[in-house]
């Protein structure tokens, strides 16, 4: 019980502020269907807890350490761009999804912004200090889980007082300063 408690301490206080809660509010004010985003959030980051503690250090031992924060800095840009495109809006502006569909975008979407995160790295050393697996994933996906779940809640219940559109480029420029912020620190200018 021990690995699992420390899991979940450490992985959710690394969580408070990171990408993935960001993430969740998107997703809860953008689609206003929070239990297919939620299960989906949570088979997408169970995944990547699995994944990182099975092929982490193997992943990264492959791929040279400057090219992480190129490919992540790609990816944020890439996030950027894609906030800004026009979506199909049902007559109430809402995107028309399915429960199905939002699950498996939260789920791919989750799952790809947790790597070659801070907690991929904290989960391979817990399994490592702990020596065992599974309390350590799940310690780790309930500690995330934790932090991203009341905001995905909160995004859902207050989305009707934000102005969407705003919101849109307000989070194309995080993802934007984030991409850039990840670009610099990668061609080590300090930031």
């Amino acid at each position: 019980m021990e690995a699992f408690f420390t899991s979940t301490l450490t992985v959710g206080i690394a969580e408070i502020g990171d990408r993935s809660l960001f993430l969740a509010l998107l997703f809860g004010i953008r689609y206003q269907r929070p239990w297919p985003i939620f299960w989906g959030m949570t088979l997408g980051l169970m995944l990547n807890q699995a994944i990182s503690a099975l092929v982490g250090v193997w992943l990264f031992t492959w791929i040279p350490a400057h090219y992480q924060g190129w490919i992540l800095s790609l990816v944020f840009f890439a996030m950027a761009i894609w906030m800004l495109f026009p979506e199909k809006d049902d007559e109430e502006g809402k995107l028309v999804m399915t429960g199905r569909a939002l699950f498996l975008v939260a789920a791919v979407s989750f799952f790809v912004l947790e790597m070659a995160d801070k907690t991929q790295v904290a989960v391979i050393s817990l399994a490592g200090a702990f020596d065992t697996y599974w309390p350590v994933v799940f310690g780790a996906t309930l500690g995330i889980l934790l932090v991203t779940t009341p905001a995905l809640w909160l995004g859902q219940r207050f989305a009707h007082w934000l102005a969407v559109q705003k919101i849109k480029y307000v989070s194309s420029a995080i993802f934007a300063l984030l991409g850039a912020w990840i670009f610099l620190t990668t061609i080590n200018i300090p930031v």
